[in-house]
């Protein structure tokens, strides 16, 4: 008879027993794989993250971000030096209550229990394929060693992030074939979306989007594709297609979900204990999906059991950090935001949790503060807790108020979705109470709660039509459109419409850019004739004209962008309504036709110049370092300023880069509007971007991995060893006098592990670029797109 059984070696359980041990309790560990199956299972060599990073590890088991192999290693040591009784390989079959205690049957006997701790994760109950030959031995869930595979046919299915890796991983010894069953990849990390796009470019990775597995045997799968089913070699099959909770066993052994709905979670006292008295769940089983969240419930599960008065280790940050201003418990608490705030009413207990440790809380936000202005770039998410905020924008006659905003309402969306400076001023009318959720925490949600996701999309569009078109439309009007408005999205090159299409729909850039072009008679190539970035639209140029029944020129993402398209009886009815807009839009139609053909003139003169700019990413960064090289006396004075004003060590290499006609693109970063770079940084803020817009690096948080420079798809990140500080010199002080001043003349490396270094537009030294400042013909020159467009007569609208 024991006093716990805790079924499942994973963190979360061997944390529950560590700590139960502890506290002086009978305890046995269950499992039917290895020790801490999951981890155990991942590729070798890959890194685990300890997040969330602003709440603490309770635990008597060590959990440090840090490799797989290094962490089997601590905990199966720590189960060790606690002496933890554990059986595996050893699987439950069913747990049956019967008065006080439970008793639990598997496939090798029975136990006896007071409590039991459910720690199962879901991993060990893979999703799998119910297709002719999904049963075969050369099909698996498991893919632990990549390298030991070689010239084999090899077919991945699944798109997820764990899916790529593992395509990564084989596809550099063998053939490798991806089946997805989405139209591209969208659930990718930025960094792998990378990876794996370079790869089915090289033909080292074939892929078979909007498809799915019909049927496996013997050395080949068939892939069921729209119009079509492919015959495909494939060795070895893996699967990767998620996991599930054991929802049939758990419901067998009596456990309560919140709803009949898939994705439901148990129902669950605040200290995880089921409908059934001793039985708890922890960890991802119980939907808390982060190892260190398990592993902190294990401890508090087995505090609890041992009669000691514990709450959760986020409930202080939660309750006094985060939601001080409230009163009542911490459900109290939680259960107000839920009802004043109608984006998060529906929303999850863990899920809300994890927002609100993530959120900053301004909870003391004056009357007629500033929260952001005008081309900042940040791309939060506010929710007004209590108060009142007007956002407005800037006019020829000063302000232009087109939205009050009261107590549940939220702003923001429209950097957030789209990626760009903000385009309005938020100010409070009164004192307020406001969150701030970042970013990737709105993300998340979005990802996790379908009806997050409608609520911030039909607010942008209504966002986005006061903000470009409609600024004086009535509320109601604009959410009747919004709530017909479609957002689609477009891959870099993906066509939205081709010239000679029929002319039914009005577009509206949501985020990303589109470049318009026209066929050239004279050699058939495509002509940029525009570019438009987020806010501009496109598509009214034939809606408001009828002898133009056909769409006169094609329009195309230059990047992965998202576009809102109007049905044209809402474009008419806008129109209707606002007869402004109308001559507003045909007054810019007329400008637009005269600066395109004018355009279309010189670009087939001048060898496609932006055709060819746009199609090599030029136009990716915000700020980009063009110089001109009839200007450029090759004196080298830019890079020479770069250096001097970073220790010796310059971020601008002159002679590499790309020739566009007269335009020299050297190397130097670019501060992209979708920094790559951003996406797989182990710290989390080495890298960011500020509220200028400049991405920058933090010497002292960059751990010198090389994320940022291999994701960098430009080469403009640099890897070097730390420079050698030197006592400045004549040259030094001379160039202090006129605002260039360095630190080190020296162009030596220290001792040292080697960190990633940059552009940093010079920030801080007041007199922007060092090396557009000291460019004495003015050749160098920096320009975002947009400036660098309307200078040439493109995109001016």
């Amino acid at each position: 008879m024991y006093d716990v059984i805790v079924v499942g070696a994973g963190p979360a359980g061997l944390s529950a027993a560590c700590r139960a041990k502890h506290n002086g309790m009978r305890v046995m560990v269950i499992e039917k794989g290895e020790v801490a199956n999951t981890i155990f299972d991942y590729q070798k060599g890959k890194h685990v993250m300890a997040e969330p990073p602003m709440i603490p590890l309770r635990s008597n088991v060590p959990f440090t971000a840090g490799k797989r192999e290094f962490l089997l290693k601590s905990w199966n040591e720590s189960a060790q030096a606690a002496d933890i009784e554990i059986r595996r390989p050893e699987e439950v079959k069913a747990i049956v209550k019967s008065g006080d205690r439970f008793t639990l049957t598997t496939d090798r006997g029975e136990y006896q229990a007071t409590s039991v701790i459910l720690a199962i994760g879901i991993q060990g109950n893979p999703r799998k394929l119910t297709v002719p030959g999904a049963s075969m031995p050369h099909v698996s869930t498991k893919l632990s060693d990549p390298t030991k595979y070689e010239n084999e046919n090899i077919l991945m299915v699944g798109a997820g992030d764990a899916a790529i890796e593992g395509v990564l991983a084989l596809c550099e010894k063998n053939r490798v074939s991806v089946v997805n069953r989405s139209p591209e990849f969208f659930r990718l990390k930025d960094a792998l979306f990378k990876d794996i796009t370079q790869k089915v470019e090289m033909k080292q990775v074939t892929v078979y989007h909007n498809a799915g597995v019909e049927q496996i045997e013997e050395g080949y799968a068939f892939i069921k594709m729209p119009g079509e089913t492919v015959k495909v070699k494939a060795d070895l099959v893996f699967l990767r297609i998620g996991a599930e909770i054991p929802r049939p066993f758990l419901e067998r052994i009596g456990v309560r979900f919140a709803s009949s709905s898939p994705t439901a979670p148990p129902v669950l006292t605040k200290h995880y204990e089921t409908n059934i008295p001793g039985l708890f769940m922890i960890g991802a089983v119980a939907g808390y999906g982060l190892i260190k969240q398990g592993m902190n419930q294990g401890y508090d599960v087995a505090e609890y059991l041992a009669g000691h008065d514990v709450e959760p280790v986020e409930e202080p940050i939660i309750r006094d950090q985060r939601l001080g201003m409230l009163g009542g418990t911490t459900e109290d608490r939680l259960n107000e935001v839920r009802s004043v705030v109608p984006l998060l009413a529906d929303v999850e207990d863990a899920a809300l949790r994890e927002v609100i440790l993530a959120s900053t809380v301004h909870a003391e936000v004056k009357a007629r503060t500033a929260i952001y202005r005008e081309d900042h770039y940040s791309d939060s998410l506010f929710v007004i807790l209590r108060g009142a905020v007007k956002i407005s924008r800037p006019t020829p006659n000063g302000e232009e108020v087109f939205a009050q905003l009261g107590q549940g309402e939220f702003f923001g969306e429209t950097s957030l979705v789209s990626g760009q400076r903000r385009a309005e001023k938020a100010k409070s009318v009164e004192d307020c109470v406001l969150f701030e959720i970042p970013r990737r925490a709105v993300l998340r949600l979005l990802n996790a709660e379908s009806s997050v996701r409608r609520a911030i999309d039909e607010n942008f569009i209504v966002r986005a039509l006061q903000l470009y078109l409609l600024p004086n439309a009535q509320l109601t009007f604009l959410r009747s459109l919004a709530s017909r408005a479609v957002t689609c999205s477009y891959k870099q090159g993906e066509t939205v419409y081709k010239a000679g299409d029929a002319s039914e729909e009005f577009y509206l850039v949501r985020s990303g850019s589109m470049k318009l072009s026209k066929r050239s008679s004279a050699d058939g190539r495509e002509v940029v004739v525009n570019h438009l970035p987020v806010g501009r639209s496109f598509g009214e140029v034939e809606l408001l004209d009828p002898s133009r029944p056909k769409r006169q020129v094609t329009v195309s993402a230059t990047k992965a962008s998202e576009v809102i398209r109007f049905k044209r009886k809402d474009f008419v009815q806008m129109l209707d309504f606002h007869p402004a807009l109308a001559e507003r839009l045909r007054r810019q139609v007329h400008e637009v036709l005269v600066r395109s053909a004018e355009v279309f003139a010189r670009e087939v003169a001048g060898d496609h110049l932006i055709n060819r700019m746009v199609d090599s990413g030029v136009f990716e960064g915000t700020d980009v370092l063009l110089i001109d090289e009839d200007k450029c006396i090759r004196c080298d004075q830019c890079v020479q300023a770069c250096a001097a004003t970073h220790q010796g060590q310059t971020r601008l290499y002159r002679t590499e880069g790309k020739i566009f006609d007269n335009l020299l693109v050297p190397s130097s970063c670019r501060h992209c509007e979708h920094a790559m770079c951003l996406s797989d940084c182990p710290p989390g803020n080495a890298i960011f971007r500020n509220k200028s817009g400049e991405v920058t690096i933090d010497p002292v948080r960059c751990i010198g991995c090389g994320n940022c420079a291999k994701n960098c798809p430009y080469g403009n990140i640099f890897m070097v060893h730390p420079a050698k500080i030197e006592q400045p010199g004549p040259l030094d002080r001379l160039l202090g006098m006129i605002g260039l001043r360095r630190e080190s003349a020296s162009h030596e490396e220290a001792e040292g592990e080697k960190k990633a270094i940059k552009c940093d537009l010079c920030q801080g030294l007041g007199h922007g670029p060092s090396c557009v400042r000291i460019c004495p013909t003015g050749a160098a020159f920096r320009v975002s797109p947009n400036e660098y467009f309307r200078r040439i007569g493109v995109g001016g609208r």
